[in-house]
């Protein structure tokens, strides 16, 4: 039957690696591939136990890394003692003992990369100890790995590869890919990224004291109105009033502005003040099932951004370097929005309107013609100039992932990437671990690293958030 076996994932603990050997029990032999082999027994006291592992070894670190990421994370693994339907065993002997039985044909020096392990297995009411080696995945710019000394008719710098379950020497086109493998390696791009401005990180304090605190803050602005009016009802106003405008003459200021009333229209009051109270607890409601979808908008102009350097570790020349960086758990992130610049009849953020103030409203009687009533911020109907360019690509979902742009790096060179607003709210972990890879267009490879962002132990209130910016135009 097929090997019932997980090759998503590499196993390592001893439990796994048992798995392993059981699944091999339960295999057919055509299931020895390019991750797997498989010995019966051998006498690993002995030269020929001792020259199949090494073969064994030397076939498996020569597999291109491409071909086998997908199996098993790129490990692979001889298992010795067990085959399909016969579980022999082998006798354990000190792992350091296999070592100096191996190190003759394996070379001294820039050996591939392995690991031995006994784990005893039960099958069939029979227990026995079975050796697995583990093969570390190849890389790119490993050299290729031969035999370093003759036995069996194999000769001193003798290759094997691993291919198809069989381990054989290569093919011309496969010796010309290992020397492929060794090449690319020393052309792998090689770039560290730090950040050098922003941090620490400002989060949000959004704990419920401090959303009631904000909340209660809108309905008294609201509740401004009605709070006047009804002070005005129970106050004694004296209907004309006199002053002095510097000449010694009296001033009637209801007749002097009774002359501006010919322009004016006064609309009635038509709500109850208990009408008004509910507008204005509608209100507040509507903010408090708003202000989470707010946040981040919000945050793009009160919070300072974070701005990453990339730098080039070679002296070559770097182009279209990608990073993408990967912070988990409950982060954003947010491009920054200039506190002084404003589209046209656009909102700060998208915060229900409170009802109009309680009271009669005071109308010029010109605002019913169209056209004269007209809103414009600063700047309005000024041509601005349009700027072609890239944005980072930034995907919120749970965790932030952000795609900067491309950018060319020359030797050495160290190159700021676009900033970025990260958002967090309290409680926040500090600092926030992230991870980031690089990729370019002119050298193969992956480069990875980790971010350490730190985050400051002075939250922003809520209400600051929200807050339109004074010098938001």
């Amino acid at each position: 039957m097929a090997l019932n076996f997980d090759i998503s994932k590499a196993p390592s603990r001893p439990s796994e690696l048992a798995a392993l050997a059981d699944a091999v029990f339960d295999a057919s032999d055509a299931d020895e591939s390019v991750w797997l082999e498989w010995k019966s027994t051998l006498d690993l006291t002995k030269k020929h136990a001792w020259w199949h592992i090494a073969r064994a070894i030397i076939g498996f670190a020569n597999r291109m890394p491409d071909a086998v990421a997908r199996f098993t994370e790129g490990r692979a693994y001889l298992v010795v003692g067990i085959s399909p339907g016969a579980l022999t065993g082998v006798t354990p002997i000190d792992v350091v003992d296999l070592d100096q039985g191996l190190t003759p044909y394996l070379g001294k020096e820039d050996q591939p990369r392995w690991r031995a392990t006994f784990v005893p297995l039960t099958r069939g009411g029979v227990t026995a100890q079975v050796l697995i080696v583990e093969i570390d995945p190849p890389r790119w710019g490993d050299p290729p790995y031969y035999i370093c000394k003759e036995y069996d008719g194999a000769r001193d710098g003798e290759i094997f590869i691993r291919v198809n379950g069989a381990t054989r020497p290569p093919k011309s086109h496969e010796l010309k890919a290992l020397h492929e493998r060794f090449r690319r390696g020393a052309q792998e791009i090689q770039v560290e990224l730090r950040v050098v401005a922003g941090a620490p990180v400002q989060p949000i304090d959004t704990r419920l004291e401090v959303v009631d605190d904000w909340l209660a803050s809108r309905r008294r602005d609201a509740m401004a109105s009605l709070v006047s009016w009804e002070q005005k009802q129970a106050a004694d106003r004296p209907t004309r009033s006199y002053s002095s405008l510097g000449s010694g003459e009296p001033v009637d200021y209801p007749r002097l502005f009774s002359a501006f009333d010919q322009f004016t229209k006064t609309t009635p009051e038509t709500r109850t003040p208990e009408e008004y109270r509910q507008q204005v607890e509608a209100y507040v409601r509507k903010c408090a099932e708003r202000w989470p979808g707010l946040v981040v908008a919000g945050a793009a102009a009160h919070i300072a951004p974070i701005e990453l350097e990339l730098i080039n570790a070679l002296p070559a020349n770097l182009t279209d370097v990608e990073v993408e960086l990967y912070i988990p758990g409950d982060v954003h992130a947010v491009r920054p929005r200039s506190a002084r610049t404003q589209v046209a009849n656009e909102q700060f953020v998208d915060l229900p309107h409170p009802p109009l103030p309680y009271g009669p409203r005071v109308e010029s009687i010109f605002s019913d013609v169209p056209g004269y009533k007209v809103s414009r911020p600063l700047g309005y109907g000024l041509i601005q100039p349009q700027v072609s360019r890239s944005w980072p690509r930034i995907d919120n979902g749970g965790s932030t992932r952000i795609t900067f742009p491309v950018v060319h790096l020359r030797p050495h060179q160290q190159v700021r990437l676009d900033p970025i607003v990260v958002v967090v709210q309290t409680p926040a972990p500090s600092p926030l671990v992230g991870g980031w890879r690089a990729t370019s267009t002119s050298m193969d490879g992956t480069v990875v690293g980790e971010l350490r962002i730190s985050v400051s132990g002075e939250p922003v209130p809520l209400g600051t958030i929200l807050r339109k910016p004074d010098t938001w135009r």
